[in-house]
């Protein structure tokens, strides 16, 4: 015959034999919590019902217990007695059976490491909520002695395969990204890179004569000077521009555009005119050379004005 129990600290609901409570004379442990108590305190029938000791009226004189009953704890019922808060468990949890222990079993020197309880397991009686689903699992008889404690061990998670690859690529593929990034904008922006680093030009060059790009020569407008100039007149409607152009870098650079503008006697102007570097020098080579690094140019421009009488003028450079 069958009989169930409760754990008076987690309210945990197991099921006995008779000969599970026999073995060890009514204490076990609870395999949830690791309580130690006596299940003959709080037993019922396995459908839930009070033990038959309970319901029966009070004779006169104690009746001969048959052979059934003999079996039975003798303890006091009611349906008071039951605990609080326990709720049915429809669907069976995985939690360990109820462990039976022999209290007459001398306790070893070593109780051994204390068992791993869930948080979820540390209830106060009476506390438990009314949405757990019932559990009822199969106790299986083990003799330990009562200060002996089962530690129940839960396997590590394994990491996924491959996954610690995964910082290893992302970073490889943001490396790739980042470089084809700078190359481009390298490619398309070469001749501002040369402008501000002349010492890349050398590699810059190398690159362009396997891309099939060309690669113009250095424009800093800080690094040239107008170091003197004149305007003469040479006959009527003739004029002749005369200027020393000079490079303070040290490397070669593009020529510029010569803006020239002509003004009367109040300093308005009268007159306009940009000049390439094809007007006023002529010379197909010396203009792909540039401006030798750290040197002076001297330089002539004619000019042809009609029914102007400029009486001063204006020069700047630009590209």
């Amino acid at each position: 015959m069958n009989y169930r129990t409760t754990c008076p600290q987690c309210t945990s609901i197991f099921r006995l034999g008779e000969d599970q409570i026999a073995a060890a004379g009514g204490w076990v442990q609870c395999g949830v919590c690791g309580a130690s108590f006596d299940a003959r305190l709080n037993l019922r029938l396995e459908s839930g019902a009070p033990l038959p000791l309970a319901a029966a009226a009070e004779p006169a004189e104690a009746p001969t217990p048959t052979p059934d009953q003999a079996a039975l704890p003798e303890v006091e019922s009611t349906a008071t007695d039951i605990a609080r808060g326990i709720a049915q468990r429809d669907e069976p949890l995985e939690l360990p059976s109820i462990i039976l222990i022999d209290p007459d079993a001398a306790a070893p020197e070593e109780p051994g490491p204390l068992p791993e309880i869930p948080p979820a397991a540390r209830r106060p009686l009476g506390s438990a909520p009314a949405d757990i689903p019932r559990f009822e699992p199969v106790a299986t008889p083990v003799r330990i002695p009562p200060s002996a404690r089962i530690e129940y061990a839960t396997p590590e998670p394994r990491p996924a395969a491959g996954r610690g690859l995964m910082p290893w690529i992302w970073g490889l593929v943001s490396l790739l990204l980042l470089a084809a990034l700078l190359g481009q904008t390298t490619y398309f922006l070469r001749d501002t890179v040369v402008s501000k680093l002349p010492q890349t030009r050398p590699a810059l060059e190398q690159a362009c004569a396997v891309l099939g790009c060309t690669l113009s020569l250095p424009k800093n407008l800080s690094l040239l000077q107008i170091i003197g100039s004149d305007l003469q007149t040479e006959a009527e409607d003739q004029l002749r521009l005369s200027l020393t152009l000079g490079n303070r870098a040290p490397h070669a650079q593009a020529w510029p555009v010569l803006v020239l503008t002509l003004t009367d006697q109040r300093n308005r102007p009268l007159a306009r005119r940009s000049f390439a570097p094809s007007e006023y020098l002529g010379d197909p080579q010396r203009i792909a050379a540039g401006i030798p690094p750290r040197s002076e140019q001297p330089l002539s421009l004619p000019l042809t004005v009609s029914k102007l009488a400029p009486m001063g003028f204006n020069l700047q450079l630009v590209y």
